[in-house]
């Protein structure tokens, strides 16, 4: 039985779901049209098997990620008050663990071609502490490369392009 229920492809992607154990329900996922499928099957079953140290340390750069952006935020409140105001009121002050995967609202996996004999990904989702850029974790292996805003970035960048500085966990 198939990981994956492929819906359509459009020009970038083969698109469809799978269900997720981290986030307890279906989530999309984007194949680039080059991935064999048993890769892209092998992604979503590393992803679903992800260590308990693996998932807490993401947790751990995300929260730091959303404590850097509320204080970037809060800088600039004379000219982005809702979203100064969103996070107040959504978030609270002090996240512990893994209360932070509540606020990633849209988790999608991205999936593009291996350079390597390792599953590598990406999950992007939309978060209240950055509404623009939203959050990115890329995972290649037993490695998470990076979580922060999107950048654009796959999990086949030198792993020194995946630069952190406001996601190092304190």
């Amino acid at each position: 039985m198939s990981l994956i229920c492929t819906q359509d492809q459009d020009e970038y992607f083969r698109n469809g779901t799978f269900a997720s154990v981290l986030f307890q329900r279906a989530i999309p996922v984007h194949i680039d049209p080059e991935v064999d499928m048993a890769y892209a099957e092998q992604c979503v079953e590393h992803f679903n098997h992800l260590s308990d140290q693996m998932i807490d340390k993401f947790c751990e750069m995300a929260i730091a990620y959303c404590e850097f952006m509320r204080k970037e935020w809060k800088e600039f409140e004379d000219v982005y008050p809702d979203i100064v105001e969103d996070i107040q009121r959504e978030i609270p002050e002090k996240l512990h663990g893994r209360e932070v995967l509540a606020f990633l609202t849209t988790p999608e996996m991205y999936i593009e071609p291996p350079e390597e004999a390792v599953s590598g990904y990406s999950i992007s989702s939309a978060c209240i502490w950055e509404p623009e850029h939203a959050l990115d974790w890329i995972i290649r292996g037993d490695k998470i490369l990076y979580v922060g805003p999107c950048a654009g970035m796959g999990a086949w960048q030198e792993e020194e392009d995946y630069g952190q500085p406001c996601t190092k966990p304190a």
